[in-house]
């Protein structure tokens, strides 16, 4: 079993370094290329930060296809990051910095979690995720990714009028061409790639071992073991922010994937193979996110902002993650 959980561990740790690899890279070649705000906020930050939770979800979808039973860990993962970045990364940026967000983002994006979540709730009733229902999710993110790039487009016009391309952007180009060199990013790509592939393999293997031996259910090791793997980059994003004293953290960079999970991962996986659907997720985890989801907005509601000096509410939102914590171990972890 020690070997399991060190095996889990160094999965999610390659998922994590793969995932910012991956992340990284992209932000170069866009830069390089001059490719549009619009582009980049919908490829990398929507889809780059869940990179942890897709791979492990196709991984999942996988090994089903193989008759080996890994629905909760492919479901788990993406709800416990999901709950992770609404209640702990968001209540560390809101204890420690200013969390900001715009009228028209809250709105947007605030309903578009609310409705992901429900869609998910109500095709999960009946146990199993289809294959058919797999690709609604999936063009659900599509007209979620439509209305967000009709506003990064209308944004970055009015932006383009004001500078072409950031005087230290220019900079960094000249003094580190190697680094910036599209091959150069495109092997690191690459090796972020295949930590991803084999990062994934691991936490599948270990996490379906771990949950056996403890007599767990999968979604209970996907949700709160797995899960934490999923909000790294998140996480990981929201204290590079705060370390480095920035005023202000956008809500958008941290909430991407309540939206992306449930639609685009989840989708994706049920595509390939659907997917088992645990009663106890319908009974606690998803009425739990959508409650943290919507405290969220309403705290956002009044002025746009959490600031700093009002500590209270990020640590009630870290307070919440403790307590899911909690009744998840002693009510939820057995089937």
């Amino acid at each position: 079993m020690i070997v399991a959980i060190l095996l889990l561990v160094l999965g999610l740790a390659l998922l994590w370094f793969g995932a910012d690899f991956i992340i990284e890279g992209a932000k170069k070649l866009a830069q390089r290329f001059k490719l549009s705000h619009a582009f980049v906020g919908l490829t990398i930050v929507s889809i780059g930060t869940s990179l942890p939770e897709i791979s492990t979800t196709i991984a999942s979808a996988l090994d089903i296809l193989k008759g080996v039973p890994a629905s909760g860990i492919g479901i788990g993962v993406n709800i416990g990051a999901c709950i992770g970045q609404i209640t702990l990364v968001i209540g560390l940026v809101a204890y420690a910095s200013v969390l900001h967000t715009k009228k028209k983002s809250l709105i947007r994006d605030g309903v578009f979690i609310l409705f992901s979540i429900l869609t998910l709730f109500i095709m999960g009733m009946n146990g199993f995720i289809s294959r058919e229902e797999g690709v609604i999710l999936l063009m659900l993110f599509l007209v979620y990714l439509f209305m967000v790039s009709i506003e990064e487009r209308e944004d970055q016009l009015l932006r383009e009028v004001k500078e072409e391309l950031r005087e230290e952007d220019l900079i960094e180009l000249k003094s580190r061409k190697l680094i910036h060199h599209p091959l150069v990013v495109g092997l690191i790509m690459l090796g972020g790639f295949a930590l991803l592939g084999v990062g994934s393999a691991l936490v599948l293997k270990n996490a379906l071992a771990l949950s056996e031996s403890l007599s767990l259910t999968q979604s209970f090791v996907g949700v709160l073991i797995v899960g934490i793997g999923g909000f790294l980059p998140e996480l990981s994003t929201a204290i590079k922010g705060i370390l480095k004293k920035e005023s202000e953290i956008s809500l958008g960079v941290l909430i991407g994937s309540n939206i992306t999970n449930p639609l685009f991962s989840i989708g994706l996986g049920a595509f390939i193979s659907g997917f088992e659907f645990n009663r106890n997720l319908l009974i606690f985890d998803m009425p739990f996110w959508a409650l943290s989801a919507l405290l969220v907005i309403m705290m956002l509601r009044k002025n746009m902002r959490i600031h700093k000096h009002e500590k209270k509410q990020g640590l009630a939102l870290m307070g919440l993650y403790a307590l899911f914590v909690i009744m998840k171990f002693v009510f939820f972890r057995h089937a």
